[in-house]
């Protein structure tokens, strides 16, 4: 053995039988962190089945009925409204373009509502007596969903240009209310750990703990191999 081979240490290819232990003890943790963390979504992706909200029932009760029928009354239009607010409401998760379809939907709603004689004040930018006028049409309260919903009125109405909805938006917001209100669930996503949904939990939480646990691990088991190979710290 030349003096070159004799100190190379390559992680991949061990020499010694200490370095062939270290190789395989760290290969067996890190197998165990992969099946914890991909296996676990793997088998949320297996055993899930896409389930709507009841906003999403109540959006399709009414559409064609609102949609065909210009004149529906506003009972089945304060469904649609409310519909559209529930995943206007999800911000974030919303992309743009379907924020604008959403918007225009719920003004021409609204717009919709109102007696002829005060439907010229929903064809400029929304002020305090559209959006009051909106909540009244809609039959927002003041407890629980509708308080928000009566919160995002102000940022979710817009100027209505034409008193009929457009095409596009008649196209386009039902596949829009079926993407943000069709969610993959199954025990794992319903059951609740500490508080939190389980798969929440396991992903936020105890991977997080799993890691430290397995580094605690090879700490103490790589004293033990020290000690069995003769490997002593220099003081």
């Amino acid at each position: 053995m030349t003096n070159h081979e004799q100190y190379e240490v390559n992680f991949f290819k061990p020499l010694s039988e200490h370095a062939k232990g270290n190789k395989k003890l760290i290969s067996r943790l890190a197998i165990i962190w992969a099946l914890a963390v991909f296996g676990f979504h793997f088998l949320l992706i297996f055993i899930t089945t896409p389930t709507a909200e009841q906003t999403l029932s109540d959006f399709n009760s009414v559409w064609p009925q609102v949609i065909e029928d210009p004149s529906a009354i506003n009972e089945t239009k304060q469904v649609f409204a409310k519909s559209l607010l529930m995943v206007i409401g999800k911000n974030i998760a919303v992309k743009e373009n379907h924020k604008a379809v959403l918007k225009e939907s719920l003004s021409w709603a609204v717009y919709s509502m109102q007696a002829d004689s005060v439907k010229s004040v929903y064809q400029t930018e929304p002020n305090d007596e559209a959006i009051n006028g909106a909540v009244a049409s809609i039959g927002l309260g003041s407890e629980g969903f509708d308080k928000i919903m009566k919160d995002l009125l102000p940022t979710s109405l817009i100027k209505v240009e034409n008193p009929s909805l457009s095409a596009e938006s008649k196209k386009a917001l039902p596949e829009i209310m079926k993407l943000y209100l069709i969610h993959n669930q199954s025990f794992l996503t319903d059951f609740q750990f500490l508080g939190f949904p389980f798969h929440y939990w396991y992903t936020a939480q105890f991977l997080l703990i799993l890691f430290v646990v397995l580094c605690l691990i090879y700490a103490v088991s790589i004293d033990k191999m020290n000690i069995k190979f003769g490997f002593v710290e220099e003081t």
